[in-house]
């Protein structure tokens, strides 16, 4: 069984996820803002539950840290924090909060946790999005600007998810070429039923909630990926199926100036 280190596991599908991987007999660390959420799911999963702010790199320092004093090794990493806002917001150390969560964030951690995963399975997945191709109610593929990666010209909410979402994914393959030592992976989950979008007006979600899949169903492809022996390394899933993802994910250019911009924001990877 395996040492997982879930991070955006108390709510939606990764709560969902924690169970069934606590059910399978897998050990996990459960990192989450709400406290009273992640004790809960603790305590009916048998994990361990770290309280943190991803979005902010101090505590993610904390957070590997109190893994690292615990623990000598990890074995799977997953990275499915998300978040979603009508407007514009920032992190205590300034920057917008779709950035932080869904590209600073896996960076930071899963760099911090790079020691504990190299002495472990060394797998990491990235929790991704079919939003990272076209952004919903806007037509035409979806491209980062690499001169406005805060989004303080013009915040669209819906294109600036999918904007950070194309971040990440160019961030899973930077990964992948860089430390081809560990295996990687992003899957989109489906478009799945969640409270992401409860701050939007309700009618405006209501409507995509009719056809969304129920947290359960998108948490599958994520166990699924992260326990599996049969990962395909570097790759993007469409749920269970290996899939090209968008044109734009695989500039290798793109990915190593945002990996440098990265650093300037966080420092070192490693």
């Amino acid at each position: 069984m395996s040492r997982i280190v879930f991070a955006g596991a108390t709510s939606g599908l990764g709560r969902q996820a924690a169970l069934q991987l606590a059910e399978d007999g897998h050990e996990l660390v459960l990192i989450g803002r709400d406290e009273a959420r992640g004790e809960k799911l603790a305590r009916e999963t048998g994990g361990w539950f770290v309280r943190a702010d991803l979005s902010v790199a101090t505590h993610i320092d904390q957070v590997a840290e109190q893994v690292a004093s615990r623990f000598g090794s990890v074995d799977v990493l997953i990275n499915n924090a998300g978040v979603m806002t009508p407007e514009r917001q920032v992190t205590a150390e300034g920057f917008e909060l779709n950035f932080a969560v869904h590209h600073l964030a896996p960076y930071s951690l899963t760099g911090r946790l790079l020691p504990l995963l190299r002495r472990g399975g060394g797998r990491v997945i990235n929790v991704n999005s079919e939003g990272h191709r076209q952004s919903m109610f806007r037509s035409g593929p979806v491209r980062i600007d690499l001169d406005d990666l805060q989004s303080s010209q013009r915040f669209d909410p819906f294109l600036v998810y999918s904007r950070t979402k194309l971040a990440n994914l160019l961030f899973t393959y930077e990964l992948h070429r860089r430390y081809p030592e560990l295996a990687v992976a992003a899957v989109h989950p489906g478009f799945v039923r969640t409270d992401l979008g409860r701050d939007f007006p309700r009618a405006r979600v209501a409507l995509l909630h009719l056809t969304a899949l129920s947290a359960r169903q998108g948490a599958e492809p994520v166990v699924q990926l992260a326990t599996t022996p049969n990962l395909s390394n570097g790759a993007y899933y469409n749920r269970f199926t290996e899939t090209r993802s968008s044109d734009a994910s695989y500039d290798r250019g793109l990915a190593q100036r945002l990996w440098e911009l990265t650093e300037q924001f966080r420092g070192p990877f490693a």
